[in-house]
């Protein structure tokens, strides 16, 4: 066989071994990419599951919510206080009961004084607004 057919031209060779290192770089750099997308991948997975724990854990929150609601409307209710009463604390409904009239007594007030009342009305009005909207019912899911 020839010796010469089987090595590459000087000039060709040169230029091979020019690429080698720019070769090991971009491979390099596409193994880095992939493998931060790998991160990220299972990154996301890791979250999708605390984030399905943690839908769960509101489920069941919310079940039991919905439980201790119903117990409170069953303890409350004033047929099931009175049997308690009677058959538990041994109370007796009294027979000395009565009831006691007042008469009421209507002031006019003067004009600053009506004033002031309207005045209070309307703050009265807007602090119940502000409590009522600050101690509603929050929810995880808003």
């Amino acid at each position: 066989m020839n010796s010469c057919a089987l090595e590459l031209p000087r000039c060709c060779s040169q230029r091979v071994k020019a690429r080698g290192p720019l070769w090991i770089l971009v491979c390099g750099g596409v193994v880095s990419l992939l493998m931060g997308l790998v991160g990220l991948r299972l990154y996301s997975l890791n979250l999708e599951y605390q984030l399905a724990d943690i839908q769960r854990q509101i489920v069941l929150m919310e079940e039991e919510q919905s439980r201790l609601e119903k117990d409170l409307a069953g303890l409350l209710n004033p047929t099931r206080v009175y049997s308690y009463a009677r058959s538990e604390l041994g109370m007796k409904a009294s027979a000395g009961i009565g009831v006691v009239r007042v008469a009421a007594v209507r002031t006019v007030p003067p004009a600053s004084q009506a004033y002031d009342r309207v005045e209070a009305g309307v703050i009265r009005k807007a602090l119940v607004w502000l409590v009522d909207s600050v101690s509603r019912k929050a929810s995880a899911r808003q």
